[in-house]
């Protein structure tokens, strides 16, 4: 049985892969960025993605500090709508960072 490759990156090459690397974030991170702040709900609706695997990956988005949440999710009520915007600066340094790994000269 072949190994799985793990090369080893630094933590921000590490984020970039996993919030970058996923086509349903990438989705997510594209729609909260042109219709934020917005809902959960919003978001699954728009791109039919089931609500309980939206909220996974927004959990993943926020983990890597691509999003953030109003109310904190962590703070909300019960029955509280939770509205996600992205972190630009944090998208860029990502993206940044996955470039300068693939020999990419930034600019």
């Amino acid at each position: 049985m072949p190994r799985y490759v793990r090369p080893a990156h630094d933590e921000f090459v590490e984020a970039a892969i996993d919030a970058f690397g996923n086509r349903a974030r990438v989705a997510v991170l594209s729609y909260v960025r042109q219709h934020g702040p917005c809902t959960r709900g919003d978001i699954a609706s728009a791109l039919s993605i089931a609500p309980p695997t939206t909220s996974n990956h927004l959990a993943a988005l926020e983990t890597a500090g691509l999003i953030v949440s109003a109310p904190a999710r962590d703070m909300a009520k019960s029955g509280q709508w939770v509205r996600y915007s992205v972190v630009p600066a944090r998208i860029s340094e990502l993206y940044e960072a996955l470039g300068r790994e693939l020999g990419q000269r930034i600019i």
